[in-house]
C-alpha cells in the first residue's frame, strides 16, 4: 500500500507529488518545486527518485536543491527532457531571471512503455506524451495518472510554446484518454486533482 499527497509550489503554482509507501521508507516525487514545501511529509524517508512530467522550469526548478540532500536520488526523465535540464533557454528558466542547468546528478532516460518498480509490486508505468512539449512524459501508478501539462482536466491546452505541437498534443490526449475510466485519480501538473467520472469533458 501507498500513500499520495499533493504539495502546491510557489512557482505558477506547479504540483509536486510525493509517493511514500507505509513499510519501506523510500519516497518518489512526481515532479521537483521547492523543496522546502515536502519537506515534512519526506522528513522520515529518503527520496529514491523523481519522475519528470516535462522540463520546464516550473516543474524541475528544485532539483538542484533535491540533489545535495539525497545524492543518489535517480531522475526519471524523457530523452528530450533530459536536453532540457541543461538548457536553460529550453527549460524556460532564463526568462524567468532564474537561470536553472542541472547541476547533475544520476539520469534514468524513460522510453514510451517503460514499466519501473518503485515499490514491492508497485510500479510506474510511462507513457510519451508529446504536444504541451516535445519533453513530455505521463506516469501511472495504480489508479493515480500523473499528466504533468500533457493534460489538466476541463483546462485548454497550451501548445503554442517553443516545443509545443497542436497534432502531437491530439495524438497524445488520445492516448491519455484511454488510460482513464471512473475510478481513475489524474494529477496534473497545475490544479486540483480529479476522479476520472467527475470530468465533465476531454478536449
Amino acid at each position: 500500500m501507498f500513500q499520495l499527497k499533493r504539495v502546491v509550489n510557489s512557482i505558477f503554482s506547479s504540483n509536486t507529488y510525493v509517493i511514500t509507501h507505509v513499510i519501506n521508507k523510500y519516497a518518489y516525487l512526481v515532479d521537483c518545486g521547492n523543496i522546502e514545501t515536502f519537506s515534512e511529509i519526506t522528513n522520515d524517508y529518503i527520496i529514491k527518485g523523481v519522475f519528470i512530467t516535462h522540463s520546464h522550469f516550473d516543474h524541475i526548478y528544485g532539483l538542484n536543491n533535491l540533489i545535495e540532500h539525497f545524492p543518489d536520488c535517480t531522475i526519471y526523465i524523457s530523452k528530450g527532457g533530459k536536453e532540457g535540464l541543461f538548457d536553460d533557454k529550453r527549460n524556460f528558466s532564463l526568462y524567468h531571471e532564474r537561470p536553472l542547468n542541472f547541476k547533475g546528478g544520476s539520469i534514468h532516460v524513460v522510453q514510451d512503455g517503460e514499466c519501473i518498480e518503485l515499490f514491492d509490486g508497485i510500479k510506474m508505468d510511462c507513457f510519451y506524451t508529446p504536444g504541451h512539449d516535445t519533453s513530455c512524459m505521463t506516469f501511472r501508478c495504480g489508479k493515480y495518472l500523473f499528466t504533468g501539462d500533457s493534460y489538466i482536466p476541463n483546462e485548454k491546452p497550451v501548445t503554442k510554446l517553443k516545443g509545443g505541437n497542436k497534432e502531437d498534443y491530439e495524438i497524445s490526449l488520445k492516448k491519455i484518454l484511454s488510460l482513464i475510466y471512473s475510478d481513475t485519480i489524474v494529477c496534473p501538473g497545475h490544479g486540483e486533482i480529479t476522479q476520472g467520472e467527475k470530468i465533465k469533458y476531454k478536449s
